[in-house]
C-alpha cells in the first residue's frame, strides 16, 4: 500500500466521492421502497382478482346447480305430457273403437 499524502486536493476528491456514494445510495433507497410499494400494490391487485374468481366460481357453480334442477324438471315435465298424451290417445282410441 502506498503512502501517498493526504493532500487537499486528494481530500475533496474523496469527499466528491463519498458525496456522490451517499446521493447513489439514497437513490437506490428511494428506488427499493418504490417498487416495495409497486410489488404490494400487484399483491393486492393480484389477491382481489383471485377472489374475485372464486366468487365467479362459486356464481357458476350455482347457475349450474338451477341449469340442473331446471333440466331435471323439463324430463319430468316431458314424462309427465307423455303420459297425458297416451291417456287421451288411449281415450280417443277407445272412443272410435268401442269394442277395443
Amino acid at each position: 500500500m502506498s503512502t501517498e499524502r493526504w493532500d487537499d486536493d486528494r481530500l475533496d476528491r474523496l469527499a466528491n466521492t463519498v458525496e456522490s456514494n451517499s446521493h447513489a445510495i439514497e437513490n437506490n433507497n428511494r428506488l427499493i421502497e418504490s417498487n416495495a410499494r409497486v410489488i404490494q400494490a400487484l399483491a393486492n391487485v393480484a389477491a382481489e382478482a383471485r377472489e374475485e374468481r372464486e366468487q365467479l366460481f362459486q356464481r357458476m357453480e350455482q347457475q349450474n346447480a338451477i341449469i340442473v334442477q331446471q333440466q331435471e324438471e323439463i324430463v319430468g315435465l316431458r314424462i309427465e305430457t307423455r303420459r297425458t298424451l297416451d291417456i287421451l290417445l288411449n281415450q280417443r282410441n277407445q272412443g272410435d273403437n268401442p269394442t277395443a
